[in-house]
């Protein structure tokens, strides 16, 4: 894979685990830990989520690095949208007027005159 000639961001690393024929999980966890300096950010939670997670939160704290919480950090990347993602809510929106103008409008006509229906 090519880096983009206008990229300016950090530099990035893929690290593969695989669980066959070896386990490598320890190794992987060494490594992205080895490059990691003062502060893990992690979503915290009450309870680790699976066995990575409870094997890395563990070699985080035993290496003296400290935990960061990125909800916060999330939640605002989150807020930002992507013109595909603009366009999508609008078409949303768009469905959803047409529903309920047509749904109010048919309630509308019911309880004018009247008309007795089932409910369903």
């Amino acid at each position: 894979m090519e880096i983009p000639a206008d990229y300016d961001g950090p530099k990035l690393e893929i690290v593969v685990r695989t669980v066959k024929p070896v386990d490598n999980t320890d190794e992987v966890i060494s490594s992205v830990l080895a490059q990691v300096k003062g502060k893990v950010a992690i979503f915290q939670k009450d309870q680790p989520d699976g066995d990575i997670t409870e094997k890395t939160l563990k070699r985080v704290d035993a290496s003296g690095l400290s935990r960061g919480d990125m909800k916060e950090l999330m939640d605002k990347v989150h807020m930002v949208k992507i013109p595909s993602e603009i366009d999508n809510m609008k078409v949303a929106a768009k469905f959803l007027k047409w529903t309920f103008d047509n749904v109010v409008n048919e309630i509308e006509d019911i309880v004018e005159v009247e008309k007795k229906i089932k409910h369903s």
